[in-house]
């Protein structure tokens, strides 16, 4: 009942708002053009959340702050702040389907990880910007449900200095430092935090710390830049839950924040370096980036005998571009092109023990080479129309063997070229109103974890099975509004997939899926009713289903894809309750939706949904900010990741999310 009357209200609230982005008529994005220019030149719907929206928000990683947005569903199975983000419904792949950028530059994995939110301080961050459905043709691979580009702040002449520190639930302590520096030809500004927690379940410790700088010069006709930034985690795994009906067993009810592998433990060590250099021409702008990234990672899995992993894994990109402004048959055009150049290499070695990987049971090294060009061009149609054309054509060459197995199904080498393309086309209706709408292709390709099966052969040994890249049609269409302080944002669109990338567990395989397809409506709006009191709120329709398919002698055609909520919706508030002090409050509310493994659609049940409702109180004394917040207020005992068993009717496996828990922070400004 408190749920039903909770979710009356907040639809109530909803009908009252207009829906729209947070973006402003004077904010300046990259994402789209991947140079500087107004929302308003490109045909995408950039949403912008700007340092002070994450200052208001009741929010404390960056997934819980995108969750407050139209299209977006966050999962986790491990307790870390670096929860899985989905955008547009691809459930258990969305990170895979989901392309995350630093500052334009990739943090995808060629493996299936989470991406390391928690090495990105808060504090850091400048702006995030959303382009939902888009990123193919500037990006490449894995942009298909969208694209998240962070951007973090650069030194400037008001730059200061900042320390602050938090006390939580389960123990929590974290604590985080900025220093800044500009001259009159050069700046810096780093950024170092750590956290410390029990955490919320058993057995679910984490430990971790991270730092981000940047140094940047005039140089030239602009500026150099030198970022660079390094992480650490050691985080211990607690398992699932297990509900079995058939024997009475339900651990979500009876010991909930219990551990089932009180062994398991993972560890992370991460760093980064790029350098790069933005030039004004006397025909347009160049700029470029020369970036590696290393990543080293340690995990134990205690459960049938025991599984050690050790993987390293790195990246050489290159990622030259030029703006240029030109007319054509009379009209003022904006030209973008440019070369995307990266080098993956993986090594990842396998044992029962960390005491065995002298004698491992698989030592797989991969190697994937991407090789791209592409092109943009933003036409000006008259005084409200911009029309874009986009092109990208990628060469991926992959190659991947066991080297433990002399099998020769243990060793594969594919190389494959990919043209996508986007066309777009924005038009102001008035001052107000613009409709905006497109069409396009995306593509992806696989991770190393899934063309790899370490049983997966005729001996129950290694096999590696390329896959085909998975490939994608979007269309859509919609309506942005901004008058004063109201913002309005509404779109429909469609995707149709071939060779959709994925784990079927009718087959107990990756494999490159029958058709499947994408729809959905997504509604966003904010509203200033005074300039103490401001709210928004963000609604997402989802389906997603099997257009057709047999696995295993199952017919799935129309099922629903698991992992994906048909309804979402946020909720957000900002009150000024004095000149010093504000008070927000979040909320969110995810329907019910299908158990991971249960494709065929016929487990019997459903995830329940779901409202969670954050707080904080926040007030400014002179330099120092002090803060209290109350996360799920109303102690909502919820999950967001759970699987079907494959063999038993009515069995499950969760993975409870934290009850109600409460958190101070103080900050101070030098």
């Amino acid at each position: 009942m408190k749920q039903q009357k909770l979710l009356a209200a907040i639809l109530c609230a909803a009908t009252s708002l207009a829906y729209a982005a947070t973006d402003t008529l004077d904010e300046i994005v990259v994402t789209a053009t991947r140079f500087g220019s107004v929302p308003e030149i490109s045909s995408v719907n950039v949403t912008v959340i700007t340092a002070e929206d994450i200052k208001k928000s009741a929010a404390k990683t960056i997934p819980a702050l995108l969750a407050q947005h139209a299209g977006t569903q966050v999962r986790s199975n491990d307790g870390t702040p670096d929860m899985m983000i989905d955008l547009r419904g691809f459930g258990m792949t969305g990170n895979q389907n989901t392309l995350v950028l630093l500052d334009g530059q990739q943090l995808n994995d060629i493996e299936l990880t989470s991406i390391r939110w928690s090495a990105i301080p808060l504090d850091s961050i400048e702006r995030i910007e959303i382009v939902n459905g888009s990123g193919a043709v500037l990006y490449g691979a894995g942009a298909t449900g969208g694209t998240i580009n962070i951007i973090t702040k650069r030194p400037g002449k008001d730059t200061r200095g900042a320390a602050s520190a938090g006390l939580g639930s389960y123990n929590a302590r974290e604590w985080q430092v900025s220093l800044g520096a500009r001259g009159e030809h050069a700046g810096m500004l780093i950024s170092a935090s750590t956290l410390d927690s029990a955490n919320y379940r058993v057995n679910n410790n984490i430990a971790q710390s991270n730092l981000e700088g940047d140094v940047r010069a005039e140089a030239g006709h602009g500026d150099a830049v030198l970022k660079f930034g390094a992480d650490s985690q050691n985080l211990r795994f607690p398992g699932a839950r297990r509900v079995d009906p058939n024997i009475g067993q339900d651990q979500l009810a009876t010991d909930r924040r219990g551990a089932t592998t009180p062994l398991d433990y993972g560890n992370r060590q991460g760093g980064h370096v790029s350098l790069g250099t933005s030039q004004q021409l006397d025909f347009g702008e160049l700029a470029a980036e020369l970036a590696y990234r290393d990543k080293k990672q340690q995990a134990y899995y205690a459960a049938f005998g025991g599984s050690y992993l050790d993987t390293r894994l790195n990246l050489l990109s290159f990622t030259p571009r030029l703006k240029v402004a030109h007319q054509l048959g009379g009209a003022g055009n904006e030209l973008v092109v440019g070369a995307d150049l990266a080098d993956w290499d993986y090594d990842s070695i396998r044992s029962t023990t960390p005491a065995t990987i002298g004698t491992p049971m698989a030592h797989i090294l991969a190697r994937q080479s991407n090789r791209a060009l592409y092109a943009q061009n933003i036409t000006r149609l008259g005084a409200g129309t911009r029309l874009t054309l986009g092109a990208r054509t990628q060469r991926t060459d992959y190659q991947a063997r066991d080297t433990v197995n002399p099998a020769a199904y243990a060793s594969a080498n594919q190389g494959r070229s990919v043209n996508v393309y986007e066309i777009g086309l924005r038009h102001d209706l008035n001052l107000a109103l613009s409709l905006f709408g497109r069409i396009g292709r995306s593509f992806r390709v696989a991770a190393v974890d899934e063309i790899f099966d370490q049983y997966g052969g005729p001996l129950f040994d290694s096999r590696i099975t390329m896959l085909e890249p998975q490939k994608s049609q979007d269309r859509e269409v919609g309506l942005d509004y901004k008058s004063g302080t109201t913002r309005m944002r509404a779109a429909v669109y469609s995707m149709d997939l071939n060779n959709e990338i994925h784990y079927n567990a009718i087959t107990f395989t990756n494999m490159n899926l029958s058709p499947t397809r994408r729809y959905g409506l997504e509604l966003e709006g904010s509203h200033a009713y005074s300039d103490g009191f401001e709210m928004s709120a963000a609604y997402s329709y989802t389906i997603a289903k099997f257009r057709d398919g047999l696995y295993g002698g199952v017919n799935v055609s129309g099922n629903n894809i698991p992992l994906v909520p048909q309804q979402r919706l946020a909720l957000a508030a900002s009150w000024k309750l004095s000149e010093k002090t504000a008070l927000n409050a979040n909320a969110i509310y995810v329907g019910e939706q299908h158990f991971d493994n249960d494709q065929a659609n016929a487990f019997g049940k459903k995830m329940p949904a779901y409202t969670t409702v954050d707080l904080k109180l926040s007030h400014q004394a002179g330099p120092w900010s002090l803060a209290a917040a109350a996360n799920n207020l109303f102690n909502e005992k919820y999950f967001t990741y759970a699987i079907a068993s494959t063999f038993t009717p009515g069995v499950y496996n969760a993975y409870p999310m934290q009850e109600r828990n409460f958190s101070l922070s103080a900050k101070y400004q030098f």
